[in-house]
């Protein structure tokens, strides 16, 4: 939900002139034990539900999971005090630590950890994938065991993510008022406006600096507004705002894997339909010469600069540095326009009179669909650049409602990026061909789904990262823009924020898609100088 502009100001009003000016003073008592954040992050829908996706990327406000990633990406314990894993790598041993404590002051134990992933595969969201949890095993207060169908590496990474909920607590409207173990205690939610936090005084981790922290749920063209007015701490920005001039803030940008990246459907169109009706398949990107084209036609700096002011990197997969990202795959010589009318003609796409391409009678014409304004410069840059050898696509702007029947067989302008190889296998798998969001272009390769069945076989995670490499490219074979090529990875926005002066932010983890959330992950280690 999305802030109007009239409660904006009313939000501002809120804050006296005499609370501004304390806010403002970099010495004031009230600012050290309070913090004001503006991301213009949009709002859970079904609220702080970790069962419902909340916490997904890695950021959980109000839980916390078993286990967690720390800045360096470096798997530890959070909630358990131990974990192993059986010889036959079917069984999950996890050991609670026996001193954790709900908000609501009840000690947490191993039945809230069986009925929260008990109760998050019943729902089947696509949160976390729980297909592969046969059963949970409580062995005694503060020990359970998970036994899985077959062996799956990656089950350590869904411990990360999936935040553990009461069990006595929790009903279809917990997330609008959660209880958990996390970092902040839950206050107050005025949906579209703020949300209001404490810290959690018995929080088993660092604890935060700050009694309360609010969150402002601000429109992305309205930042600069609370910028201006001192209201905020912390504004997340747009790279169109950055060069404005914002007394007493200092501009941080940090890296990122938010990436922006274009589906190409992979398959024909063949009449084939989704379970909804919707078509699959497209018989302009179903070609290889067309999807190699354009990986190697468009300029993905002149996008950064052109559509982004600067602030991103180039993006040559869904996963650029992580460690089972695949080196080999960089981009080095995109942008390279004769080539890609080369890979066109040799392939028989041959210009027509009026520039646009063809072959067997198919124009390679392709609508470009994408949603909220700000990839509008991404979408446009792009169909630009593509125009110069001889591909049309025309940049078309609609809510997800509007795109999801069409994203099967057009084109559409998506963002991933977070913490888990699993998001490499969620968007080329061919056991995910149109799920949820997931793997919109139908891709499917039998070489590359069996390099990742060996990767979740595998023994160690090290041993899988090398499976998840080869699935990009192996030399021969790839599901990389050096082989099947179903994506066209562009940039790799830049997140950037206005901290106030005085306020240290401390060293940051690469930011994931949507950015906002994973910044607070830092928060215990925040001061005022």
């Amino acid at each position: 939900m999305k802030i109007k502009k009239n409660i904006l100001f009313i939000i501002i009003a809120l804050f006296t002139v005499s609370n501004v000016a304390s806010l403002r003073s970099v010495n004031a008592v009230e600012k050290k034990d309070e913090i004001i954040i503006a991301f213009g992050q949009h709002e859970p829908e079904r609220g702080w539900d970790p069962l419902h996706g909340s916490g997904h990327y890695g950021t959980s406000l109000f839980q916390s999971a078993l286990l967690r990633r720390d800045t360096n990406l470096e798997i530890v314990k959070d909630l358990a005090s131990d974990y192993s894993v059986s010889e036959d790598r079917l069984t999950w041993n996890v050991k609670l630590r026996d001193d954790i404590e709900f908000t609501d002051g009840e000690p947490l134990t191993a039945k809230d950890v069986e009925f929260t992933y008990a109760k998050s595969k019943e729902l089947g969201t696509a949160a976390v994938d729980l297909t592969n949890l046969k059963s949970i095993e409580v062995v005694n207060d503060y020990e359970v065991n998970f036994i899985l169908e077959e062996p799956d590496i990656s089950f350590v990474a869904k411990m990360c993510s999936l935040g553990i909920v009461p069990k006595h607590l929790y009903n279809e409207s917990y997330g609008e008022n959660p209880v958990g173990t996390g970092p902040l205690k839950f206050v107050e939610w005025k949906k579209g406006e703020q949300l209001i936090t404490e810290a959690n005084e018995n929080y088993h981790g660092d604890k935060i600096p700050f009694k309360k922290v609010t969150f402002l749920f601000i429109d992305s063209d309205q930042a600069a507004t609370i910028a201006k007015s001192g209201v905020a701490d912390i504004v997340r920005i747009s790279n169109t705002d950055v060069e404005n001039d914002f007394d007493g803030y200092q501009v941080v940008s940090l890296d990122t894997i938010d990436n922006r990246g274009l589906t190409l459907p992979f398959t024909p169109d063949n009449g084939e339909k989704t379970a909804e009706g919707y078509p699959i398949g497209n018989n302009v990107t179903s070609d290889i010469a067309i999807r190699k084209a354009m990986n190697i036609g468009i300029d993905r700096q002149k996008i950064i600069d052109a559509a982004l002011n600067g602030y991103g990197s180039v993006a040559s997969s869904i996963a650029d540095n992580m460690p089972w990202w695949n080196p080999e795959t960089k981009i080095e010589n995109d942008g390279d326009i004769d080539q890609a009318k080369k890979i066109l003609d040799e392939a028989g796409w041959k210009e027509s009179s009026d520039g646009v391409r063809e072959k067997d009678g198919v124009k390679a014409e392709l609508d470009l669909y994408f949603t909220y304004k700000d990839r509008e410069n991404i979408a446009v840059a792009v169909a630009q650049q593509l125009k110069e050898f001889g591909i049309k696509m025309t940049p078309i702007f609609g809510t997800w409602d509007d795109i999801t029947p069409k994203m099967y067989s057009e084109v559409v302008l998506f963002g991933w990026g977070g913490y888990d190889p699993l998001e490499i296998y969620y968007n080329y798998s061919s056991n995910w061909r149109g799920k949820d969001y997931y793997n919109p272009n139908y891709y499917s390769n039998e070489i590359i789904d069996e390099y990742f069945s060996k990767a979740l076989h595998a023994e160690s995670e090290e041993e899988a990262n090398e499976s998840w490499k080869k699935a990009q490219w192996d030399g021969e074979n790839g599901l990389s823009h050096l082989g099947d090529a179903p994506w066209v990875w562009l940039v790799n926005e830049k997140h950037i924020y206005l901290v106030r002066d005085g306020l240290e932010i401390g060293q940051q983890k690469i930011q994931p898609h949507g950015g906002g959330w994973p910044l607070v992950d830092t928060l215990a280690n925040w001061t005022w100088q």
